[in-house]
């Protein structure tokens, strides 16, 4: 994006305007975010010449059933291991924030061996024979915290030793840590994505607006209470909203079918200069200083859209200055 240089000084022309090399070295890595697993030639040459050696790979994802039990599903299908061999490889678990709505102690520590097993089950398919990390994805609240963090802790235990727990951070448990709290895991990932409103069919674009992202990163604590790494946002999506309410996230240029009420469909991508725009505001947080900087998410349309050029100069802006 250019800025004129007579309009007015605002913090995100002077976030754009200036940020200097951070200390340290900072790895780049990817997520994969399907039920399947098997690269193609051009995921694994884009990751080969980033020479991208962490890939987050969701292995399940934990829901609360209408009526039903709390249990693993979208287990991952690992179809192909070809383009692994010298990379390591995070398990994710995608859990909502329901799961842990009044969850007894007891329940909590049989969800966590529930998810212990699967992660273990669906380990047995790759060709590293250990896990150096497994990533917890939740966006827990107020209501939530307490039943969440102690499925944290019931987990850990469960785990081969040498494995560390870390989970994602939302900007608003980022900026408020006091309030929030701070998971008892050993590292954190900084969701710098889906900023907007999504349930908004008038929001312009959900997946990031460097104006939200600044709301939450002005005013800060100096540093993060757990060693930091940060997701950028790489890919697109569509909304459909009906008579008002989202329907359904497709993939790009999804084409739902027709509706006899009022529907809405908006494609939302990250772009270049939206991207750009992500890896400036990410400069001022405060990574750890062998923070990973992690692009969600690999799949052909990040092939296509991005050089591996400008991945690595987006790399180096998220790894410049911080508070």
């Amino acid at each position: 994006m250019r800025w004129r240089p007579f309009l007015i000084w605002s913090p995100v022309l002077l976030l754009l305007s200036c940020y200097e090399p951070r200390e340290g070295t900072h790895p780049l890595a990817f997520f994969h975010w399907k039920n399947r697993l098997a690269l193609s030639p051009a995921e694994v040459a884009l990751l080969d010449s980033l020479d991208c050696q962490t890939l987050y790979v969701k292995f399940l994802d934990v829901a609360r059933e209408a009526g039903g039990p709390i249990r693993p599903y979208a287990l991952l299908q690992v179809a192909d291991t070809t383009g692994l061999s010298g990379r390591d490889v995070v398990p994710c678990v995608f859990l909502t924030n329901s799961v842990f709505y009044d969850l007894s102690d007891a329940e909590t520590e049989a969800l966590a061996r529930k998810v212990a097993l699967a992660l273990a089950d669906i380990g047995q398919q790759f060709p590293q024979p250990a896990f150096s990390e497994v990533q917890l994805d939740c966006d827990w609240t107020d209501r939530t915290r307490q039943v969440f963090f102690l499925f944290l802790k019931k987990l850990k235990p469960l785990l081969p030793p040498q494995t560390r727990l870390s989970a994602t951070i939302r900007l608003h448990q980022y900026k408020f840590p006091n309030r929030t709290g701070v998971p008892p895991v050993e590292r954190g990932l900084l969701m710098l994505y889906n900023t907007g409103d999504i349930q908004n069919p008038d929001e312009e674009n959900s997946i990031f607006s460097l104006d939200a992202a600044l709301r939450y990163l002005e005013g800060t604590p100096a540093h993060y209470p757990l060693p930091l790494d940060v997701a950028l946002p790489a890919f697109g999506w569509t909304l459909v909203y009906r008579d008002g309410r989202l329907w359904k996230i497709g993939p790009e240029g999804y084409k739902p079918p027709p509706y006899d009420g009022e529907q809405g469909v908006r494609t939302e991508v990250a772009d270049t200069a939206l991207l750009r725009q992500a890896a400036q505001a990410a400069a001022r947080v405060s990574l750890a200083p062998d923070g990973r900087v992690a692009f969600f998410r690999l799949d052909s349309a990040a092939v296509r859209r991005y050089s591996a050029d400008f991945l690595r100069e987006v790399a180096r802006m998220a790894a410049g200055s911080s508070n």
